[in-house]
């Protein structure tokens, strides 16, 4: 995953933790190990997943990913396409991406709107909205 481009010159420090962030978030879901994914969420985090469901708190987001990352994952590969990132403060990051999804069935395109904090200078995911993008 490469930086995207426009990044400030002031942030291209964060923006590499944030992309590192984002390839370790690729390899948990290789992996299919929900506790190293949601490692990198606060324990107050609000997500929206694809189907629309609202979960609040780290415990209901982990218990979440445990399962489908559990039963819900083999065959699949996917991967982060960083969009854009804007840093609407020095501890604040918005990132949007696009997440291609293949499966040997079908392929689909999820995209992302999550806000980062930066807490004792690392990055961690405290809100989330994914949807599911319908081919045209």
């Amino acid at each position: 995953m490469t930086i995207p481009p426009n990044t400030p010159a002031a942030h291209t420090d964060d923006t590499h933790h944030i992309t590192n962030l984002f390839n370790e978030l690729q390899t948990a879901f290789a992996e299919q190990d929900a506790t190293k994914f949601d490692q990198h969420f606060t324990n107050d985090v609000i997500f929206t997943a694809v189907n629309g469901m609202r979960l609040t708190g780290w415990q209901a987001l982990h218990t979440y990913h445990r399962e489908r990352l559990t039963h819900h994952t083999h065959n699949i590969q996917t991967w982060y396409e960083i969009e854009h990132i804007t840093f609407p403060h020095p501890n604040i990051a918005i990132v949007f991406f696009r997440q291609p999804i293949t499966t040997p069935h079908h392929q689909r395109t999820n995209v992302g709107t999550w806000i980062l904090i930066k807490q004792n200078h690392q990055w961690h995911i405290t809100a989330g909205q994914n949807t599911n993008v319908t081919p045209t």
